[in-house]
């Protein structure tokens, strides 16, 4: 919950400072997915915390009412009285722990939480050792929301990481990849209507070297990926000790 307030409290601040612009470019909208992840998270553990309590408090009725009742049942008729049949028929084996599949929220939140990770991840690693060495130096300085867009949501993601218990499979960069793959369709869109520029040059249509860029941006997709897997893969080999 503190999460998706500081998220959100930081989103709003941006949004407030510099305009709706900032929702063109590709980091705000992995700021605003993982916005989204913690806000369903708290959403979903509220929920879940209610419905174990109600849960509780109708075992505790129910118990405290047997225990009022007693718990001698009359025998019918047809059951027999003799007192070695009852204590074999009495003992009744532990079921196994049922394993309960996800519902349809629980697929979805595992889903945002791996588009959130390869994104935050791409977003991170291009502004870091891209962006900023390279470009964004040469034109302005670093300022408070700046550092946060492309820092606060990856140490809050990490912190969540360690904690959840979230599967992570490989196969799943699929959403993280068809995320990128909207963001880029929503950009051509924009530039077949408006002629304006480009939030980042290397999605620049126009330049000879396009293809390129468009190729290495899709393969940087599997290494950010895997890292986070990689991290995932760590945490629970180190629990598993």
């Amino acid at each position: 919950m503190m999460s998706f307030v500081v998220l959100l409290a930081l989103l709003i601040a941006n949004v407030a400072v510099a305009g709706g612009g900032i929702f063109y470019f590709y980091t705000q909208w992995t700021f605003v997915l993982v916005t989204i992840y913690f806000g369903l998270g708290s959403s979903l553990s509220i929920n879940g915390c209610c419905k174990h309590n109600k849960v509780d408090g109708n075992a505790v009725y129910r118990a405290n009412l047997d225990a009022e009742q007693g718990s001698y049942v009359v025998p019918t008729l047809g059951e027999s009285l003799d007192m070695s049949n009852m204590s074999k028929t009495s003992y009744t084996p532990e079921e196994p722990h049922a394993h309960h599949t996800a519902g349809v929220w629980g697929f979805i939140f595992q889903i945002i939480f791996q588009m959130c990770a390869g994104a935050v991840t791409l977003t991170d690693c291009i502004f870091w050792l891209i962006l900023y060495p390279f470009l964004t130096a040469k034109e302005y300085d670093l300022d408070f929301y700046i550092v946060s867009m492309h820092s606060i949501n990856a140490v809050l993601l990490l912190g969540d990481t360690v904690l959840n218990c979230l599967r992570f499979p490989m196969f799943r960069i699929a959403y993280f990849v068809l995320w990128t793959a909207i963001f880029v369709i929503f950009q051509w869109l924009i530039h077949a209507c408006v002629s304006t520029w480009w939030p980042y040059p290397f999605l620049d249509l126009s330049s000879p070297y396009s293809p390129l860029w468009y190729l290495g941006v899709g393969l940087m997709h599997v290494p950010c990926y895997g890292i986070f897997a990689l991290i995932v893969r760590s945490k629970h080999i180190l629990l598993s000790k």
